[in-house]
């Protein structure tokens, strides 16, 4: 399942992530340069980010996580393990050169079942 709704550029402006996390309804967008994942934001980033006095209208890249978790196939006992240790909503597929191929959530792994 791959939306429109978890993807942002690094140039975007974290309102736009905030309307994106909204309608994806995962507390999640994935960060990109151009195809290439590059970092996650969650709704806990802004947060923090606006708690620190962020502008709302700064790029997406200031607040980015850079360290985040991924899959390089479909795997759902991968992701069942990540899902439950790291406690994140969503999981990004990625292809060798980490651009975006699709994406695992918590509701598809639970729905598949």
């Amino acid at each position: 399942m791959l939306d429109k709704n978890f993807k942002v550029q690094f140039n975007s402006k974290i309102e736009e992530a905030i309307t994106k996390i909204l309608e994806n309804s995962h507390r999640t967008v994935f960060v990109l340069n151009k195809k290439k994942i590059i970092g996650v934001v969650s709704e806990g980033d802004i947060l923090r980010s606006l708690i620190y006095k962020k502008n709302i209208h700064s790029n997406v890249g200031s607040i980015m996580n850079k360290s985040f978790i991924f899959l390089e196939k479909k795997d759902y006992e991968k992701a069942k393990n990540l899902f439950i240790k790291n406690l994140v909503p969503v999981i990004p597929v990625v292809n060798q050169k980490m651009e975006l191929i699709d994406i695992l959530t918590l509701e598809d792994y639970l729905t598949k079942k």
